[in-house]
């Protein structure tokens, strides 16, 4: 409430949040739906409209993302967005945005938020190996991006610190099509599965298919990704690698509503809380002390990791 002349009192305009979700959205049972679990958690103690979108491709996502910043806010208004939006400008008429899982991006009034998956990757692969007995491995990714390569690595150097090998690394597309074509993902994934034990999906929503593949083989595994997936398939998923989407928005609503928004790049990983690997708790005790024994050296790995892929 602001206070004003003659004892009366005006209220405050009320927050809009503008949400942009990738191409797939909703229902993914990734990240899109972490984000939308920081709005639903955020409305308990803030107060907004919500208008979202979700574009078929990058190019109908900076459409989008262009037609919500002409002209000038009137009203306190807050734009959150998923992923790089390549070619968009930065004319946001005194708009605040913020986009996650990006890459710094030098634009007033924007607050850019990278997730640091290296090391929960290597984690990953360190759990992989010690429950495949074979020690072997493959990936499969939706598409070949910075931030997915970021996964692969990461995996792959876990996999490999812990005695394993990497059989294969495949990508589904070479659009956003591959987050979120769960058909083809099952399809490769059992062709993988007839020599790997487990495949690390980097796919969004295509992650299910990978989980179908696994269920119907034997003595295969794979991993939950970007939330906490273990409930979709408890004797197959080892564990999940997780980016606190809902964490972020929630933190990111409660900054724009107290006037306390500040642009720039966040860098956000392991040591912040913001990503983590997240035991099945089937596994958690066979893998437990085998990871904390390799989470200084993930740590390690991920920094030198970080130097040598600077941009």
């Amino acid at each position: 409430m602001v206070v004003i002349g003659c004892g009366q009192q005006e209220e405050r305009p009320l927050l809009q949040v503008k949400v942009l979700y990738p191409a797939g959205g909703l229902g993914d049972r990734s990240y899109s739906d972490a984000l939308y679990e920081g709005l639903v958690r955020a409305s308990l103690e803030t107060e907004f409209t919500l208008t979202d979108a979700t574009p078929q491709d990058v190019t109908e996502a900076v459409s989008i993302f262009e037609g919500w910043t002409e002209g000038e806010v009137k009203e306190p208004e807050l734009l959150l967005a998923l992923g790089n939006l390549p070619g968009a400008t930065c004319r946001f008429g005194g708009r605040h945005v913020v986009i996650l899982d990006s890459a710094k991006i030098p634009c007033p009034n924007l607050k850019t938020i990278e997730y640091r998956v290296f090391a929960p990757s290597f984690l990953a692969g360190v759990a992989a190996m010690a429950v495949a007995p074979q020690k072997t491995a493959s990936i499969l990714a939706g598409m070949d991006l910075p931030v997915v390569s970021t996964f692969v690595r990461g995996f792959s150097a876990g996999v490999e610190y812990a005695g394993g090998n990497i059989l294969a690394v495949e990508y589904l597309a070479e659009t956003e099509a591959g987050f979120s074509d769960p058909e083809k993902a099952r399809t490769v994934a059992e062709r993988l599965y007839l020599a790997t034990e487990v495949v690390f999906p980097v796919a969004g929503g295509s992650g299910m298919g990978v989980f179908e593949a696994a269920k119907a083989a034997k003595g295969r595994y794979t991993f939950g990704m970007d939330v906490d997936q273990a409930w979709l398939g408890r004797g197959i998923i080892i564990g999940s690698v997780v980016k606190r989407f809902d964490t972020t928005v929630m933190q990111v609503i409660r900054d724009e509503e107290a006037g306390k928004f500040h642009a720039g790049a966040l860098s956000l990983g392991m040591v912040e809380e913001a990503t983590l690997l997240v035991l099945n708790e089937r596994y958690a005790e066979q893998v437990k002390a085998t990871l904390e024994a390799a989470r200084d050296m993930a740590l390690s790995a991920e920094a030198t990791d970080l130097a040598a892929h600077l941009p």
